[in-house]
C-alpha cells in the first residue's frame, strides 16, 4: 500500500502514520509494515494562516489532490492521498476562536474528510491574528518562548500542555478521514 501525505513538517507526518497504521490494524489484514510513504510539500491557493474552516477544509483538499497527482504522475499513485491542514475559525456567535485541524482522504477516485477537536484560543492570540495579521506558528513560538513549536507539539501540545499534541490533534483528523474507507461493515450497506 501507498499513501501520500501532503506535508513535510514532522507532527503531521508522524501523525498521518499512526493513524494509517492504527486503521490498517483495526480493519485490515495488512502490516503497518507494508506501507510505503511519501511525503511532499504542496501548493495551495489558501492562506498560510486559514481563518476560516472552508479555508482549513479547502486547504486539506487542496493538499491531497496536489499529492495525488504528483505522485501519480511519477507512477506511485497512492492509494490514499492525505492533505492536512490546520486553521482557526470564529463563532458565528459571540466571536470566539477555535482552532481545529483537518485532513481530506483521497483515493483517486472520492474522499472523505476529518477534523480535530475545536480548541478555543486565547483573546491574545485571536488579536494577533485578526488585528495584527499574524500566524499563528509565530505567535505560539513568542508566547511560549520556544522555537518551531509547529514541527513539535503545536499550538494544542502548548495551550493543553501536551494533553493533546499537535500530532495527537492530526491523528484523530487521519483516523476520521480514513475511516470510510476501512470500516466495509457500515460505510458500504443500504439503509434498510
Amino acid at each position: 500500500m501507498i499513501i501520500g501525505i501532503g506535508s513535510k513538517n514532522k507532527a503531521k507526518v508522524q501523525a498521518c502514520k499512526d493513524a494509517a497504521a492504527a486503521v490498517i490494524a483495526c480493519f485490515n489484514s495488512r502490516k503497518a509494515a507494508d506501507v510505503t510513504y511519501f511525503t511532499r510539500e504542496t501548493k495551495t491557493t489558501i492562506p498560510d494562516m486559514p481563518l476560516t474552516q472552508e479555508e482549513t477544509q479547502n486547504g486539506a483538499l487542496q493538499r491531497a489532490l496536489f499529492v495525488y497527482k504528483e505522485l501519480a504522475a511519477n507512477n506511485t499513485a497512492p492509494d490514499f492521498a492525505l492533505g492536512v491542514e490546520g486553521g482557526v475559525f470564529k463563532k458565528k456567535s459571540g466571536g470566539e476562536l477555535y482552532l481545529q485541524n483537518w485532513v481530506y482522504a483521497y483515493n483517486g477516485s472520492t474522499g472523505h474528510y476529518g477534523c480535530s477537536a475545536a480548541l478555543p484560543l486565547p483573546a491574545v492570540i485571536t488579536k494577533a491574528l485578526f488585528e495584527e495579521g499574524r500566524e499563528l506558528a509565530e505567535v505560539i513560538d513568542n508566547l511560549s518562548g520556544l522555537n518551531d513549536v509547529r514541527s513539535n507539539a503545536g499550538a494544542f501540545g502548548i495551550l493543553t500542555k501536551n494533553l493533546i499534541t499537535r500530532s495527537d490533534s492530526f491523528k484523530l483528523a487521519v483516523i476520521s478521514a480514513l475511516t470510510p474507507f476501512f470500516n466495509k461493515e457500515y460505510y458500504v450497506q443500504e439503509l434498510k
